[in-house]
């Protein structure tokens, strides 16, 4: 059977190291549209996470019930 947790709380944890990732490049970027680029793709990642942790919550209700 597929434990759907494990798979959302995967996908969490990589979602944080591409924010990692992401935040480094943009600390890295000379330019600043490129500084830019990398924070927005940053903000998209912490969006990401929080839909996945949302839905990790929400089945986490469903299944305790």
């Amino acid at each position: 059977m597929i434990d759907i947790k494990k798979i959302i709380e995967a996908a969490i944890e990589e979602e944080r190291k591409a924010q990692v990732s992401y935040q480094k490049a943009a600390d890295a970027a000379q330019d600043p549209e490129t500084k830019a680029f990398f924070e927005q793709l940053v903000k998209d990642e912490l969006s990401h996470e929080k839909r996945l942790r949302d839905r990790l919550m929400a089945i986490k209700l469903i299944q305790d019930d």
